[in-house]
């Protein structure tokens, strides 16, 4: 083929929509059914082994293209630098990249941060046209959806694709320190998401100042693409093989030929409003993904609840803005609704804070957890804010700001995490994991950079942020404020509702065992005088004092604790919420245990300090060699820029013996007497509930939204403290009732002469009865397996927990509760129903 005639067939790849295009045009140019001018993958023939273990979402998969372009674009102003990548000139960090290639050009005489929520928007956009997302094909309902990204990094020669865009195993990024890739596999994890027969094009061109004139092959300067495709098993051959158009020279080098080239100065490989290849660019790269298996994310890729929003939450912190671009014709809009600038999570939450976030919040607390230092945010959205944001991700775990794996909202309806239902569709939390040594980065993360690994590191990362959250007293006093603007106006009108079912379970000897040993909970929310006198927090940027609480700074404190209890130690102090986790300026804490002087110093290996509205809470455990009567001497170090002498506040701690049980809610309860008699240990039982009725026009309000099939659903709201010391204390749970379910309205609509009240009565009763039960026996499993492990075995990979099953179950029950309560009630000694005047049995 002609050099003219290999440009034309790379424009008409680029412009195809559709899988069956694409092999027509391969067809038409002879390459299609030529076997040996395909090459195998990173000339590896049992490919799919790696390419189709990577990722496993396809919103993941398509992050990882964006972030090597990233990469490109960064390698790309490096090497215009005549710098070396991997020599100790070059940037250390991404951040410090994007500071020197990016901002000391656009702003020469300001403060380089290298961070994008500090850019005016038409630096952000400019800047953005660089790295491109565009879709393209027709609507999702024919599966034809395209995506194209595209980018202006330093691009390759079609002689060195072979080992960049189409190797698995080199090792081209590895030491460069401020780019993200690092496996040179994690692009491949689109290509199970391309259509029946995975096709994907790449178009690049090496940056001809790059280059400089030094050539090492005639077709450095030229254009090279290729299609990649999913070959299916055949023959001997057990697994599909992925391979790539590679026709040039390919009789002579026994399979291995070159990719497809050509010469030209520009190609259109980027979008201009809604035409997606329109904008042409001497260099750079496009990589097509043909019809795309985004499921869940077909629609407007502008949307926040589609393709964008998930991209902003994967790439929470992206050292580069790229813009989007919706070039399909079948969405209509209003001007400039087809195309917006990406920039991560964290940014829009800053431009947007005032808007969706709680006063005092994002909140900051740096931890270490085996010897590994983290920073976790937590972010607390304003009621219905959230679901702008994130779906089911509760915490999100990033490194260089790309999301690497998460955990769901049902963490924080953990009772170990606080038990934070009322807030679990509110919360986000993000750990930078960036400071994680290599070898507990590997150990947390899958190499395919999209889901959680297991073992012991993930193990202590839970509990601790299960430690931190538990005893965050921000976030406990926002869920006992939800709590109260949710139910407070109804507790006296569900006093009615507790007196009859208090009532109806002292007239039953075994009810009464069950479910009456605590009392009724007084009003659980904070007098309306004492809740006017907290005012707004305003924290310096750099505090003046960091000391222990009520006490003068540099006076030496003093504790003890249980040898099997965690240590606790309050400071306080006039700095931001955001002083541990700024990225500029940030504060340091250091926690250290001091050894026969102070040269020798030790550093604590676990520890967590929350900083909320000038109260700094640390909890460490105690080393494991500790001993009854030691007295441990430690010392903690704040800085920060700004100080010449850090704040140095040193304690000692005595160690006890074991907390006894009534001491601690982590010890088992002991065994009760073997004595008869009234002083034997009975059940603790269940605290009587609140309970509110929900009517249909409330059904949105609910979280998630009740519809006709919900029953009952219970949300946990703390717990008791017990008055006796004796005991665990009991449970509180709010229970809420749908008065207009179907099965209801059903029997009420053919209850004939019963009265609906009584209907309803039954329905309401017999849910709520339903519900203490499951409780109930939830609350004697854990003591029967000697822990407060609220976490249930996995099914289908979801975590159910009391709640959630409590939910199931009555929804389950809802058809037949009443019309068992109605029969069963009117049984005989015989087992039969009473007749109706009729002769029939009714």
């Amino acid at each position: 083929m002609s050099d003219e005639q290999l440009k034309e067939l790379c424009i008409s790849l680029i412009q195809a929509d559709t899988g069956t295009d694409v092999i027509d045009l391969l067809k038409k140019a002879g390459c299609w059914g030529r076997q040996e001018v395909w090459r195998f993958y990173g000339d590896y023939e049992n490919n799919y082994s790696t390419i189709g273990t990577q990722q496993s979402r396809p919103d993941a998969a398509l992050v990882e293209k964006l972030v090597n372009s990233v990469d490109a674009r960064l390698m790309n102003e490096c090497l215009m630098q005549d710098t070396l990548p991997e020599s100790p000139a070059a940037p250390q960090s991404i951040r410090e990249a994007v500071a020197l290639f990016f901002e000391s050009a656009q702003k020469p005489s300001s403060t380089h941060t290298g961070l994008i929520r500090e850019w005016p928007d038409s630096m952000r956009t400019e800047i953005a046209r660089g790295i491109t997302l565009s879709a393209t094909g027709a609507t999702a309902r024919d599966g034809s959806l395209c995506f194209s990204v595209s980018d202006c990094g330093e691009g390759q020669t079609p002689e060195a694709m072979p080992n960049t865009f189409l190797s698995l195993t080199e090792t081209n990024k590895m030491r460069i320190p401020f780019v993200q890739g690092k496996f040179n596999m994690g692009g491949t994890g689109v290509l199970r998401f391309c259509g029946k027969h995975n096709l994907q094009l790449v178009v690049s061109r090496r940056n001809p100042d790059i280059l400089k004139g030094k050539l090492s092959h005639p077709s450095d300067t030229q254009w090279g693409f290729t299609i990649i495709r999913r070959e299916d098993p055949e023959g001997n051959r057990r697994s599909s093989v992925y391979t790539y158009l590679a026709p040039v020279g390919a009789e002579n080098n026994h399979g291995k030929g070159g990719v497809l080239r050509f010469s030209a100065e520009t190609m259109p490989i980027f979008p201009d409003g809604r035409n997606a290849y329109s904008r042409t660019s001497a260099w750079g790269t496009l990589i097509k993904l043909y019809e795309y298996s985004a499921t869940g994310y077909r629609s407007h890729i502008l949307r926040k609840d589609g393709i964008l929003g998930r991209i902003d939450l994967l790439l929470p912190d992206i050292a580069l803005p790229m813009r989007l671009h919706e070039c399909r014709s079948s969405y209509r809009g209003h001007e400039g609704s087809f195309e917006t600038t990406l920039t991560g999570i964290k940014v829009r939450l800053e431009d947007d804070k005032a808007e969706n976030i709680e006063h005092g919040f994002p909140d900051s607390s740096p931890i270490n957890v085996m010897g590994e230092e983290m920073t976790v945010t937590i972010y607390a959205f304003k009621k219905g804010r959230a679901d702008t944001y994130r779906k089911n991700e509760g915490i999100i775990f990033v490194v260089n700001g790309q999301t690497h794996g998460y955990l769901t909202q049902d963490f924080f309806t953990r009772k170990k995490a606080g038990s934070f239902s009322y807030l679990a569709d509110s919360l986000l939390v993000v750990v930078d994991c960036s400071g994680l040594s290599g070898r507990a980065r590997e150990d947390f993360f899958m190499n395919s950079r999209d889901r959680l690994s297991g073992g012991e590191l993930r193990i202590e990362i839970e509990r601790a942020l299960e430690e931190l959250l538990k005893n965050h007293s921000g976030l406990r006093e926002l869920k006992e404020r939800r709590r109260r603007e949710e139910i407070a106006a109804k507790l006296d009108d569900s006093k009615p509702l507790e007196d009859i079912l208090e009532s109806l379970l002292k007239h039953s000897p075994t009810l009464s065992a069950l479910f009456l040993q605590g009392k009724r909970i007084s009003t659980p929310f904070k007098t309306l005088q004492a809740q006017t006198k907290e005012g707004p927090y305003e924290g310096k940027k750099f505090p003046t004092y960091f000391k222990f609480r009520g006490k003068n700074y540099g006076v030496e404190l003093h504790r003890e604790c249980h040898i099997n209890m965690r240590c606790r130690i309050i400071f306080e102090t006039d700095a931001a919420n955001d002083y541990f986790s700024r990225d500029v300026d940030r504060g340091e804490f250091r926690l250290t245990m001091i050894k026969g002087g102070a040269e020798a110093s030790v550093p604590v290996r676990n520890y967590i300090l929350n900083l909320q509205n000038g109260i700094a809470s640390l909890s460490f455990n105690l080393p494991e060699d500790a001993c009854t009567s030691e007295e441990l001497h430690l010392l903690s170090i704040v800085s920060d820029a700004s100080r010449i002498a850090p704040f140095e506040n040193r304690f000692t701690i005595k160690v006890t013996e074991a907390a006894k049980p009534s001491e601690g809610s982590s010890t088992r309860r002991k065994p009760p007497s073997d004595k008869e008699g009234q002083e034997r240990e009975m059940p603790s039982g269940i605290q009587m509930p609140n309970i509110r009725l929900v009517d249909e026009a409330d059904w949105p309000n609910r979280t998630p939204p009740f519809d006709q099939y919900t029953a009952l659903r219970i949300k946990h709201a703390g717990q008791q403290d017990p008055n006796d010391g004796n005991g665990d204390a009991p449970d509180i749970y709010d229970f809420f009732i749908n008065m207009d379910n179907l099965y209801l309205k059903s029997e009420l609509k053919a209850g004939g002469k019963e009265d609906p009240e009584v209907i309803r009565a039954r329905f309401k009763y017999g849910l709520v009865l339903v519900g203490l039960a499951l409780l109930q026996q939830d609350a004697q499993n854990k003591k029967r397996s000697g822990g407060d492990n609220d976490e249930e075995p996995e099914e289908n990979g979801h975590k159910e927990n009391i709640e959630s099953r409590v939910e199931a179950v009555s929804k389950a029950l809802a058809p037949i509760i009443v019309p068992m309560i109605d029969s069963l009630g009117a049984l005989d000694l015989e087992g039969s129903l009473p007749k109706d005047g009729s002769g029939e049995a009714t």
